[in-house]
């Protein structure tokens, strides 16, 4: 299974995410098939990878902050206009995904809105406090927006997520023994709901995960990520990575 980091950034004023210009909103993608997070950038940094979006057969969303969701009008639009595309696709998220996409769709006036002039089927998947189906498993966690976390495994090999969710213990056991978690890390210390290098190092620990991915890290660490790993590893003794856009792991 492999990881690729289209966007590593957020934007959180005052918490020092602010947007540079050096990366993307958060987005990845899992293999060729599965979009993980579609954030302001995601569809400039596809192209830029040269992926194939006719074959993204699902868009997973953790929640509904337009740093985590906003790109998917773009990316939409793409596969309609651009790729031509036929087959249907799959958004998974939680409640009022499908609304949500609609509106956005509709509020900028594209003709992806429309079922008919658009080609593709949309299929919607509002996600209850806990699933399992195909190749993942998901949980509700802790966020004043509807938050899940996301449990992929093929190969073997199993990938966390967690979006934004503090580390409840429904979400410590949907990551317990991952070969990686991807988490993000938003502020240095910790918050009533936003992570931090502490409370990742700490739940990793906890979880028995093999390595750690911290996305949407603070700005004031580009250019000094070393510093930025540093302060997980005070609390994980295993391998941290700190991805830039474009970075790929494979698991």
């Amino acid at each position: 299974m492999k990881v690729t980091f289209l966007g590593t950034a957020g934007l959180v004023p005052g918490m020092g995410l602010k947007i540079t210009g050096k990366r993307g909103m958060l987005s990845m993608m899992i293999d060729d098939d599965y979009l993980l997070e579609v954030g302001d950038g995601a569809l400039r940094n596809l192209n830029a990878h040269g992926a194939d979006l006719n074959t993204v057969k699902r868009v997973l969303i953790s929640h509904l902050h337009s740093d985590h969701f906003i790109g998917i009008v773009y990316v939409l639009f793409d596969m309609m206009n651009v790729r031509n595309r036929k087959e249907p696709l799959e958004i998974i998220g939680p409640k009022g995904i499908a609304k949500a996409t609609q509106g956005l769709m509709d509020l900028c006036e594209l003709p992806v809105a429309d079922r008919q002039k658009r080609g593709f089927e949309l299929k919607f998947r509002e996600l209850d406090k806990a699933e399992s189906f195909d190749d993942m498993d998901t949980v509700r966690g802790d966020h004043p927006s509807e938050a899940h976390a996301y449990r992929i495994k093929r190969n073997n090999k199993s990938l966390f997520y967690n979006g934004e969710s503090i580390f409840t213990d429904e979400v410590l056991d949907l990551a317990r023994g991952a070969d990686l978690l991807i988490c993000t890390v938003v502020v240095l210390e910790p918050h009533s709901f936003h992570i931090s290098p502490k409370d990742v190092g700490r739940a990793a620990t906890k979880a028995g995960v093999k390595r750690i991915a911290v996305v949407h890290w603070p700005t004031e660490f580009e250019g000094k990520r070393d510093d930025f790993r540093r302060l997980v590893q005070k609390y994980y003794e295993g391998e941290v990575i700190v991805p830039d856009d474009f970075t790929i792991i494979e698991v």
